[in-house]
């Protein structure tokens, strides 16, 4: 008996002391993490192998005035501003002449090896003149070893230049290259940095020094001088001239509409505007359009134009336009509507078309010149216009509510090819549909094969999200000829971002001895990675619930449809309010399928009210002139009264220079229905009007457009006010069934301290019980 009561006291001590020693140390444990693998930041790498460098020439600097030869530097004072380059040639741009930046930033370019690509677009109609040349204004450390540190410029993967980087060129630098004989073919070009610094004779002990580095400026410019491709323009060539893809400035016409413009033709015209606007590179074009009556012969003598409306409904030079092109077709079309290219009657050396017809012809137009399919047919100088033709319906890729899965082949990406380099990657960039959001996070589906020369095990895939590290899965014999993936991205990492900029890096090993001494060949052509096209992201979006100006434009275009919208304008509105009216048109509906529920209201309208209760309106014009129950109602954040602004939200205090010579953006609930949105664009006098379509097309300006409402004073300066702060969002405590885990087997053991407690009272009991039956068996 004595046996068993020390035995049993020995197995609760035991017990007692495991449950005590293991509850404060499994609390204090983390979470074991997956075998995932680090990796240091990571240069872009083009597909193939490196292009063999163009033959070194000294930096020499060239006598100022002088002609730019192919390859030529000169050594910027600190003081030196950009444009001082503009004196290193004699070389006359073109009229239509054409400057791309290349950054908005300074890049800096870091490693042994490294390389930077740009990517810019000459549109078919056009051609590239000799006096065309790049820009390229750089700096690098000083203690990159001049005779054997360089930098070699690229055009579509063959060298055009080359220089030694050393003591004439470590500060700020101009190379300039002639590129005139590397761009005879229309589409896309690719400019490249490739950069091999060394700051030691032994460079292999560290190939990524940070001492290792070099920059492009944010002056580097490409300088095109460029011609149209063809003797004279037709349809043939639509949308050229009137628009040029490519173009930092694409849409090269004004757009002209008849007086006192009617529904049908504000309707057309803000879709040639949408067509426009979705082919350009930039986000944010300002339109200029123009009421015929506010021409000027000398706008007309210096601009192609666009006349656009019904027929009946010209003046004096609408009306002789459209008699003119008319005209000139064929007679078999001459009686209908028509949509017919010309030299424009105030200047032969540029063009005019005409859109005119019924009402119904005038939709009609518009879809032959907005659908590619069908403008691509066109021919000649002339075409009539069939009646009926209808928009052919695109059902939106996107529905709230249900999983979305878009692959990369559908993002416009065909397989990706990265390699050559021990660390390599890539970035897909896809942007979410501006009326959606996402909350529970998406999915990324990623297929790739990979190089069997590598060593396995070592070799690692790291995927990023916005720059954040999300998963890393080791390459195997398994992967290399059919490698995927599933990695989360959670709501966290997403955040407030409407870009997922998927940045997948490869770190590659080998098993070479150099490798281990940290000495590589950087151009392995044994180091590759194919991503394959069909990777999907998957997510389940919803409908935008963020209400400022930063969320716009939800909630004027809903699932890719203009939302009931209504344009509401000042009885005598004038070419400024039609010139923010078609920006903003541009701006909002660039990605929308249709302008259907779009529509335009004057102020003096009957039963106005009623017009609007139903619909979202944005309203165009002077404080003046907007309606009595649109000024200072409850949910406005000012009041306008004898032309001054003043604030109309608590804590908020407008000063006399933002009172007057100002004008507003805010949003707002409805005044008539608290379901629908208003949006006014108002300025407190007429000659502030411009300064809406300024703020609303310069990027840099209109990211400070955040809040309910802004202020531009007249200095166009935007003065934005904070919103009320949204409460902290609480994170629910995951619940966790320890039990469960535990006896499950899990491969990690994560015990809570309360286990321990249970199996201390369970063995407690079972020694009771060992107890009371000794003791019964005793008596017995």
């Amino acid at each position: 008996m004595k046996q068993y009561m020390r035995a049993c006291a020995s197995i609760l001590i035991v017990t007692f002391v495991i449950a005590c020693v293991n509850i404060p140390v499994i609390y204090g444990v983390a979470p074991v993490q997956p075998d995932a693998a680090t990796s240091s930041p990571i240069i872009a790498v083009p597909e193939g192998n490196i292009t063999p460098a163009a033959p070194i020439n000294n930096a020499v600097p060239a006598p100022a005035g002088t002609v730019a030869s192919p390859v030529s530097t000169v050594a910027l004072p600190p003081s030196a501003p950009a444009a001082s380059s503009a004196a290193l040639t004699n070389v006359t741009l073109a009229k239509n002449a054409e400057i791309f930046p290349l950054y908005l930033n300074d890049r800096m370019i870091q490693g042994e090896n490294s390389r930077e690509d740009y990517f810019f677009e000459v549109a078919k109609s056009r051609k590239v003149l000799p006096g065309s040349y790049i820009d390229i204004y750089f700096g690098h450390s000083l203690m990159l070893l001049p005779k054997t540190s360089t930098l070699t410029v690229l055009m579509d993967d063959v060298p055009i230049g080359a220089i030694f980087l050393n003591e004439t060129n470590h500060e700020k630098t101009l190379l300039r290259i002639d590129i005139s004989n590397y761009l005879a073919s229309p589409g896309f070009h690719k400019l490249s940095f490739q950069a091999h610094m060394e700051f030691a004779n032994n460079v292999c002990m560290d190939p990524n020094n940070a001492a290792n580095w070099m920059v492009v400026y944010k002056e580097s410019t490409i300088h095109l001088n460029l011609d149209k491709s063809y003797d004279s323009a037709d349809l043939t060539w639509y949308p050229s001239p009137f628009f040029e893809k490519g173009s930092q400035q694409p849409l090269q016409s004004i757009i002209v509409v008849p007086d006192d413009i009617e529904q049908t033709e504000f309707v057309a015209a803000a879709r040639l505007v949408q067509f426009f606007t979705s082919q350009a590179q930039s986000t944010r074009i300002n339109v200029p359009i123009f009421a015929e009556s506010d021409l000027t012969d000398v706008m007309l003598a210096n601009n192609h134009t666009i006349w656009l409306g019904r027929t009946g409904h010209w003046k004096e030079r609408g009306k002789l336009v459209e008699d003119t092109y008319r005209k000139q077709a064929d007679p078999a079309i001459q009686a209908q509507g028509l949509i017919a290219i010309g030299a424009s009657p105030w200047n032969a050396a540029l063009s005019g078309m005409v859109i005119s017809g019924t009402n119904e012809e005038l939709l009609s137009a518009l879809t032959i010149l907005t659908e590619e399919t069908l403008y691509t047919q066109l021919q000649g100088k002339s075409t009539g216009i069939m009646p009926g033709l209808k928009k052919t319906e695109i059902q939106p890729l996107v529905n709230p509510g249900k999983v979305n899965t878009i692959s990369f082949e559908q993002m416009g990406y065909n397989h990706i090819n990265i390699g050559g380099r021990v660390d390599v990657n890539t970035t897909i960039n896809y942007n979410l549909p501006n009326y959606l959001d996402v909350e529970d996070g998406a999915k990324l589906t990623l297929g790739f094969k990979h190089s069997k020369s590598i060593e396995y095990g070592q070799s690692v895939l790291t995927v990023k999200l916005n720059g954040v590290p999300v998963d890393s899965h080791k390459l195997s014999e398994a992967t290399s000829d059919s490698g995927l993936i599933e990695v989360n991205l959670t709501q966290d990492v997403i955040g407030n971002s409407r870009t997922l900029a998927l940045e997948i890096s490869v770190h590659f090993a080998n098993s070479s001895p150099e490798q281990n001494q940290g000495c590589i060949d950087p151009n392995l052509i044994g180091n590759w990675v194919v991503i394959d096209k069909a990777s999907t992201i998957s997510y389940t979006p919803v409908d935008r619930k963020a209400f400022n100006l930063q969320a716009i434009p939800y909630s004027f275009i809903k699932n890719g449809h203009w939302n009931d919208v209504t344009f509401l304008l000042p009885d005598k509105f004038s070419s400024k309010e039609l010139n923010t009216a078609m920006t903003l048109i541009g701006i909002l509906g660039r990605n929308a399928v249709d302008t259907t529920s779009l529509t335009l209201t004057k102020t003096s309208a009957a039963g106005l009210k009623d017009l609007l209760r139903g619909r979202n309106i944005i309203y165009l014009g002077t404080a003046k002139d907007l309606p009595d129950f649109m000024n200072g109602f409850p949910d406005s954040s000012v009041v306008f009264k004898d032309n001054k602004m003043t604030s109309n939200t608590k804590n908020i205090e407008l000063l006399s220079e933002l009172q007057s010579s100002s004008a507003l953006i805010q949003l707002s609930k409805s005044p008539l229905n608290e379901n629908k949105t208003l949006l006014v664009l108002a300025a407190t006098s007429a000659d502030r009007q411009n300064s809406l379509s300024e703020a609303l097309t310069d990027p840099i300006v209109n990211d400070k457009i955040t809040g309910k409402f802004v202020v531009i004073d007249n200095l166009n300066k935007i003065h934005a006010f904070p919103e009320e702060p949204a409460p902290p969002k609480v994170l629910a405590k995951p619940k966790v069934n320890q039990v469960s885990d535990f006896l499950n087997g899990q491969n990690k053991l994560a015990l809570d301290g309360s286990i321990f407690v249970i199996i201390f009272l369970a063995v407690g009991m079972l020694v009771v019980s060992i107890i009371w039956i000794a003791r019964k068996r005793k008596r017995g």
